[in-house]
């Protein structure tokens, strides 16, 4: 394999001056031929990919972020009844429907994309409407009706987000179509400069394979970059210790590769974080506990579930302000994770209510871990800003696999049952379910 000579720091435009002085007259046409027509066919198709990841998935990712987004108001104003939900709802609504018109302005090129983003449109549509809905009642804390509609109010954002997943799908079939055009392309370039080069003196073979690679190695590294990231490999980065074009080229792709990776990792942090505590949200919560009960019977090992709920935090939001309320549940969120295992799962459930997964825990050792959590709560004086630390107490639900339920629904209604007991019998405490146990007609 011949080396490159030439230095690293030399430009592309010099490297072909140098090549030329080192080919004899007869054979300039044949430089002239690779300058002109195979490194621009080699380049081109790796710009074509580039450009088209950065619109493309810029658009898409716009669109999950604000439905996301748009999900968090109408749930909170189920969860609070402030009103201060419906103009955030109506602002994020706005950002929705201009990401929207701005996909099916043409930014979007092909057909099977626009087709999933309209789809996603339908779904954001009645979304938005039963969010709308929701977002007029007076009281929606505690209405059955409400909470089935924020239900279905979220599988409509769910499914829209699940439709604009599929585009990614979509996009990466393309770019696997247009990797195999470019590296047609490079087949018949390289076939029609090969019988120029082919009657080159040594010299001039030995210069032109020098500044080939000089290119080439370049141009390989680049274009294994955008083979890993249209599959889907965004934490690739090209190594390409260079100052030149190709340089530049490596650059500006990692710069992009690194902003794709960090709208993932935000799209996924928005999927199952709570916005406002961080901790797990409502739907990775079930996920973790389906994954934990499914674990359990394979190795017919223990598991456990807390229910949480913060004793008359009405109270708190009605004397302090629902700011106050909002710093209590992400400093007792703080808490309980930090209080909790690491192979332990913290989620907020809803409201003040948060759940805690216990792996590998019996009945006897989830309870002492509720005792703890409890003790922790009631020690610990919640900063609410300028006003004087709050003081609150918890009560705690405690339910087991496999005495209390062999389903998720189960062991959640079990762990629901012993929280409302806990309530019952005077709340800041830690109460086992127990067949029988009866909710209460309402929490605080």
């Amino acid at each position: 394999m011949v080396k490159s000579f030439l230095p690293r720091q030399i430009s592309l435009r010099t490297r072909f001056i140098l090549g030329f002085g080192a080919v004899l007259l007869p054979f300039m046409m044949a430089a002239t031929v690779g300058l002109f027509y195979l490194l621009p066919r080699l380049i081109e198709p790796l710009d074509d990919i580039v450009r088209q990841i950065t619109e493309e998935e810029h658009v898409v990712n716009r669109l999950q972020v604000a439905l996301l987004a748009a999900a968090m108001p109408a749930t909170d104003y189920l969860a609070s009844g402030d009103g201060q939900g419906r103009e955030l709802f109506t602002q994020m609504s706005g950002e929705v429907d201009r990401a929207f018109a701005g996909a099916a302005s043409g930014r979007v090129s092909l057909p099977e994309e626009r087709a999933l983003i309209a789809s996603a449109r339908m779904q954001w549509l009645q979304a938005r409407a039963l969010g709308e809905a929701l977002l007029r009642l007076p009281k929606p804390k505690g209405d059955p009706q409400a909470a089935r509609d924020v239900k279905r109010f979220q599988a409509h954002i769910d499914r829209a987000v699940a439709l604009l997943d599929q585009t990614h799908d979509i996009f990466s079939q393309a770019m696997a179509r247009d990797r195999t055009a470019a590296r047609e392309a490079q087949v018949r370039s390289v076939w029609a400069t090969f019988g120029a080069f082919a009657a080159a003196l040594a010299i001039s073979l030995f210069a032109a394979a020098a500044l080939a690679r000089s290119v080439f190695e370049g141009l390989d590294a680049l274009r294994l970059g955008a083979s890993r990231l249209a599959a889907g490999d965004l934490s690739h980065r090209v190594a390409l210790p260079r100052q030149d074009e190709l340089g530049e080229l490596a650059t500006a792709f990692d710069a992009m590769a690194e902003r794709l990776e960090a709208s993932q990792k935000t799209l996924q942090e928005l999927a199952t974080r709570d916005g406002l505590t961080g901790l797990y949200n409502h739907r990775m919560f079930y996920i973790w506990l389906s994954d934990e009960l499914a674990r359990a019977q394979r190795v017919n090992r223990p598991a456990a579930l807390l229910m949480i709920d913060i004793d008359h935090f009405k109270r708190v939001n009605d004397v302090h302000g629902h700011l106050a309320g909002d710093a209590v549940l992400k400093e007792l969120g703080e808490l309980l994770s930090r209080q909790a295992r690491a192979i332990d799962h913290v989620c907020r459930y809803g409201g003040e209510e948060i759940a805690v997964i216990l792996r590998e825990t019996d009945i006897e050792g989830a309870a002492g871990v509720g005792e703890r959590l409890r003790a922790a709560a009631a020690a610990q004086p919640f900063d609410v800003g300028a006003q004087a630390p709050v003081r609150i107490t918890i009560s705690i639900g405690v339910a087991s696999w496999p005495g209390h339920g062999d389903s998720v629904e189960a062991l959640v209604a079990a762990a629901d049952a012993a929280l409302y007991a806990a309530k019952r019998q005077g709340r800041n405490r830690v109460v086992r379910y127990a067949e029988g146990s009866a909710p209460l007609p309402a929490r605080g």
